[in-house]
């Protein structure tokens, strides 16, 4: 069975500081890498699983898991500028990525394309989805991610119908950890001809925007789940700063 490569993730050793500010850097290179990779599917594997160590080693599957070891240079790291710090990320990403892809044979090409793609782009994590018409035909919107190393930004684009961008306009901040954008921007479309956005939670939950005049609707309709549930999971979805280990269990447990 083929997966979707949907992760690959650097683990920074002991857990202090750190290895939080390492992780938080590391989450928008590695997502914005995975991404390029356009859903790329090798076999048997959906998550490439790297410890930092003196080495490189390949040490083999645990279910659908690659578990590798990647030689990465801490002191060297922690030296570096904002941007040298992205490409050593980057760098060790490629290079066990590559390595992975000779011992069992994958598609070389698909992972020198992210690469390549992630350099022309200067490391700006832009992902715009593909435009979807309006129901009278006059414009065109899609949906636009842009993140950085704190939150990830969540846009309706509108265009007229000749495709020139007309407006910009966000419906949410979400969390920038790898991956967390993916099942928010899922089911996205025109509600009529004047509002688009993000449909969610089983069609109960509607963040959209009026090409008309700008403003932004929640709305939070019940049908299986409950108006405690719904909203329980758009504060889940919405950033917010956590600066003590008890602001997350608090979170978690809200």
């Amino acid at each position: 069975m083929s997966h979707k490569l949907n992760d690959i993730t650097l683990y920074y050793y002991p857990k202090g500081e750190e290895a939080k500010a390492f992780t938080v850097k590391q989450n928008v290179v590695s997502d914005l890498y995975v991404t390029y990779l356009d859903n790329y599917k090798p076999p048997k594997t959906s998550r490439i699983s790297v410890e930092l160590s003196h080495e490189d080693h390949i040490r083999g599957y645990f279910g659908s898991i690659l578990l590798v070891n990647a030689q990465f240079n801490k002191l060297k790291y922690w030296n570096l500028n904002e941007d040298e710090k992205n490409l050593l990320i980057l760098n060790t990403i490629h290079r066990i990525s590559i390595q992975c892809a000779k011992k069992y044979g994958w598609n070389i090409e698909v992972f020198n394309s992210a690469y390549e793609k992630i350099i022309e782009k200067n490391f700006v994590f832009e992902i715009e989805t593909l435009k979807k018409t309006s129901k009278d035909r006059k414009n065109k919107a899609s949906i636009l991610v842009e993140k950085n190393e704190k939150i990830a930004a969540i846009s309706a684009v509108f265009y007229d119908k000749n495709e020139e961008k007309e407006k910009t306009i966000k419906l949410i901040d979400t969390f920038q950890w790898a991956g967390f954008h993916i099942p928010i921007i899922r089911k996205f479309k025109w509600f009529d001809k004047e509002y688009f956005g993000l449909n969610l939670y089983y069609g109960e939950l509607v963040i959209k925007a009026s090409i008309l005049s700008n403003e932004v609707i929640i709305e939070v309709n019940p049908k299986q789940s409950t108006k405690e549930e719904i909203e329980g999971y758009l504060r889940e979805i919405t950033y917010r700063e956590f600066k003590t280990e008890k602001d997350i269990i608090d979170w978690i447990n809200y």
